[in-house]
């Protein structure tokens, strides 16, 4: 396309919710990744394609609580351009250290992992069969012909949100429009509360053929072991339900937006990080990152730092006392 530019669409769902502590857990990942999970990364894609004849296209993006799918198909004059971004920000390898609340006890756990997905899509596409001669041989006096019917898939989720989107054409004559799809997933910080938001922006006008627009976010799965909350996990009893289909010729602008905030754990403060042991006993993943304004009251760097930059210059062989008796006390 010449232009590539993105309508908001004028309907508006919005949900947010404030959850509690969600560190690693068995329901946060990705289950492509229940192996493992991947390295930091960043991807970044670009493409805009205008021809006539037959195109199908797969894309499939994971992260280790994302994932995002685009599939289309179809024969005709095909006219789109995309932008894809992808980012791994950080795994599962780092922990987390609190004091528990109720047992003023260190506690280590392994950090929720960070990772952030954007899609753009605009089409104007127009089927029709389309027939092609190929090489020299049978197919040259034979043409292929492709006579496909149009279909765009686009499905989006954040598996720590518990959040899926869905938007499906299918069998359509022509369809033209846009969709945006943003997801993002930040772990909270031993410190800092963590955010999660999942949104799909779209805009459709299809000629002869379906629609259907989803959204599902399931109960969190925080009480899986408590048999009263057992029944009511994932989509036996969800907390978003939306399942729209249209069939015919539709003008449609729909955006869908669930924003999760994730709290940090609850510390029990003392007047220093430090609550047994020495200070430089206590666990970190980065010590000097977590600590280190206090370090140095416990390595007396900070009172060398004073001294350094004392006008007039201190004389640290000597007492800075004004009496004979101890000026020659270090």
């Amino acid at each position: 396309m010449g232009h590539f530019a993105v309508k908001l669409g004028s309907t508006l769902i919005l949900f947010s919710l404030v959850v509690g502590v969600s560190l690693a857990g068995n329901f946060d990942y990705n289950p492509a990744y229940q192996g493992g999970v991947p390295g930091k990364h960043k991807n970044d894609v670009t493409s805009d394609v205008s021809g006539t004849g037959y195109v199908r296209e797969y894309t499939e993006v994971n992260t280790n609580n994302l994932s995002l799918l685009e599939y289309a198909h179809g024969s005709g004059t095909l006219d789109f351009a995309e932008i894809l971004y992808d980012e791994q920000k950080s795994t599962t390898g780092d922990y987390l250290y609190w004091i528990d609340y109720n047992t003023g006890q260190w506690v280590r756990a392994y950090a929720g992992a960070s990772s952030a997905i954007n899609y753009t899509r605009q089409y104007d596409n127009v089927q029709s069969p389309t027939s092609f001669a190929y090489g020299t041989g049978w197919y040259a006096a034979h043409p292929v012909t492709y006579n496909s019917l149009l279909k765009d898939k686009n499905e989006a989720k954040s598996y720590q949100e518990q959040v899926t989107m869905h938007r499906q054409v299918e069998y359509a004559r022509a369809v033209k429009g846009d969709i945006a799809v943003d997801l993002n997933c930040t772990a909270p910080t031993a410190l800092k509360c963590g955010t999660g938001s999942a949104s799909m922006k779209i805009d459709d006008e299809i000629i002869q053929g379906t629609l259907h627009m989803g959204e599902l976010m399931g109960m969190p799965m925080t009480n899986i072991k408590t048999p009263k909350y057992s029944l009511k996990q994932g989509i036996k009893d969800p907390v978003i339900l939306i399942d729209s289909d249209y069939i015919g010729d539709f003008s449609i602008q729909k955006t869908m937006n669930v924003g999760v905030s994730k709290s940090p754990p609850s510390w029990m403060d003392d007047w220093l990080p430090c609550c047994s042991g020495g200070f430089f006993d206590i666990p970190s993943y980065s010590f000097d990152k977590e600590h280190g304004l206090q370090k140095g009251i416990f390595d007396c760097t900070c009172r060398n730092t004073s001294i350094s930059n004392m006008l007039p210059k201190w004389n640290t062989t000597m007492a800075q006392l004004p009496t004979k008796k101890h000026q020659y006390e270090p």
